[in-house]
């Protein structure tokens, strides 16, 4: 059996460097002390010529991710100002990343999401380590950044994407916080005479589509992104700690779970939702689903609508979706535990660590992040007197729009909170209007995602039964075919998540955070 896992990944990191080698090419806050790399930098390594750059391979760990190839504008830019040819492989699925680090033949750089596998010394080399080593490459890290993405061993071995530090707030005015959405058929509402002003509008919006229009569903939630809108209208929070009366408690456990769960569990058993729906297993499923017509609503993210109206039009339609963008419930609520999602790591596999970290610095640097995230100013976007961008494409397009150039996505890989925070700030779309409404109900407490489990601990392996086990639960409370059914099989999955050890993963995410607690809010209040 020993060798036939060997076998296995030895196999898979042989597959993962041929597709490799198959694949085509992948302002202010320099006042402060941030991430960024200085422009002069960045044009003089850019004046090599194609021949004398570096080459690096990458591995994305998302299977949904848009781009599977390095190519456009604005990758080949990117591989000209960091000196670098950057071949890219894209996961084919999640079980792929556990299987190549088992392998110990990794490429030069991973961009993930699960800083399990990879943020520690076996696996990966600390950034704090290549600083000392490479002293030359201008890459400060803000101290809130490396505190927040410190391992268990002390060091940091990547910055988790989507988080700025409280100074870094302070430099604007208008940053939006992003999340779910939920949309519907204009045409339809406008001849149904719907509003949605408050969460009853959407129980007698679905009853009137279910009676004039039976051969669409009256609403469709997405893959992914389930029915986080409906949650955050209700103040229910989505996933992990929850900050109950001064109490972290896991999220099902929250008082306000079985609220949500009747509710849509009603939605279902009227027939508003279709059970093949509970069978989607992509983000995809939805959205065909919906362009072609069988949807009037869907639960999905707040870009969904501006996305789905353009392949709508591609598709020939003549109907489009309007985004609810008030917050119609007195009860709406936003919990942001968010410390940094995926990030940059540099294994200890790379061939060529100086050039990878000297990526990696660029990468992440102010000028780095807005061009994979952005464009190329001039070209793609300008910028206003307060260094916010009007963008000369549609920033929330579908990959029909943005792919060509390779905009966005990749810049997704090392954004922070505020490049993706400001970019919709001088827009009129529906995405920047929810955005802007839904800013001001957002309650952040990043030190709840500071609570992190280690490889292989007992709390990691309790955290991994619970998902799964709430994965399977979730559709037998959901469509339970009564009320009562649907609270008794919830009953019964706290029943099964308290034997699996969810009193054990809230103690130690208490005792957790009453020790990061003061820690993190004394160098979050000193630094600048």
């Amino acid at each position: 059996m020993k060798n036939a896992k060997r076998f296995l990944a030895a196999a898979l990191a042989a597959t993962l460097v041929l597709s490799m080698s198959a694949c085509g090419s992948t302002t202010d806050s320099q006042k402060a002390e941030g991430t960024q790399t200085s422009n002069d930098t960045a044009k003089a390594v850019g004046e090599a010529t194609t021949s004398e750059r570096a080459k690096l391979t990458m591995f994305v760990d998302e299977a949904w991710w848009p781009y599977d190839t390095w190519n456009g504008a604005i990758p080949e830019e990117f591989n000209k100002r960091a000196n670098v040819d950057i071949q890219v492989t894209r996961a084919a699925d999640d079980k792929q990343l556990p299987m190549l680090v088992a392998s110990g033949d990794l490429p030069d750089l991973i961009d993930s999401y699960r800083y399990q596998y990879l943020a520690n010394d076996k696996t990966c080399i600390p950034f704090d380590t290549l600083q000392s080593q490479y002293p030359d490459v201008k890459f400060p890290v803000h101290s809130v950044l490396q505190f927040v993405n410190k391992a268990s061993d002390g060091h940091y071995y990547s910055i988790g994407c989507g988080y700025s530090p409280n100074s870094e707030y302070k430099k604007y005015d208008k940053i939006l916080t992003e999340g779910p959405g939920f949309f519907y058929r204009e045409d339809i509402a406008k001849e149904l005479g719907l509003n949605f002003n408050s969460l009853a509008d959407l129980d007698t919006a679905f009853a009137k589509v279910k009676t004039a229009h039976p051969e669409m569903s009256p609403v469709a939630f997405n893959y992914i992104h389930g029915f986080g809108w409906l949650k955050q209208m209700m103040g229910v929070p989505t996933s992990n700690y929850y900050n109950e009366d001064g109490n972290l408690v896991w999220y099902i456990r929250a008082k306000k779970q079985l609220e949500y769960y009747k509710k849509v569990n009603e939605w279902y058993r009227l027939g508003y939702i279709s059970a093949d729906n509970f069978a989607f297993q992509t983000e995809d499923d939805t959205q065909k689903m919906a362009v072609s017509g069988k949807a009037f609503a869907v639960f999905g993210y707040d870009n969904h609508a501006d996305n789905y109206n353009t392949a709508v039009k591609a598709n020939g339609g003549n109907f489009n979706f309007k985004l609810v963008t008030d917050v119609i419930s007195d009860k709406a609520q936003k919990y942001d535990s968010f410390a940094g999602g995926r990030g940059l790591y540099i294994t200890k596999s790379s061939k060529n660590v100086e050039a990878a970290y000297k990526t990696v610095a660029y990468a992440y640097g102010d000028e780095g992040m807005k061009l994979l995230m952005w464009g190329i100013e001039g070209e793609d976007y300008t910028l206003d007197s307060k260094g916010y961008p009007t963008f000369k494409y549609d920033f929330q397009g579908d990959n029909s729009v943005l792919q060509p150039r390779g905009l966005k996505y990749w810049g997704w890989l090392v954004h922070n909170a505020i490049v993706t925070g400001i970019a919709d700030a001088n827009s009129s779309s529906q995405t920047a209007q929810v955005r802007i409404s839904l800013t001001k109900y957002v309650k952040h407490d990043p030190v709840i995602g500071m609570i992190r489990f280690a490889t292989d601990s007992e709390e990691s392996v309790i955290n991994n039964k619970l998902s799964e086990m709430i994965k399977a639960e979730e559709a037998r409370i959901l469509m339970a075919d009564s009320e009562q059914a649907c609270e008794a099989a919830y009953n019964d999955m706290i029943k099964k998540a308290d034997s699996i050890g969810m009193a054990k993963l809230e103690k130690y995410g208490n005792e957790t955070y009453t020790k990061l607690k003061p820690e993190y809010e004394k160098i979050a209040d000193n630094a600048e």
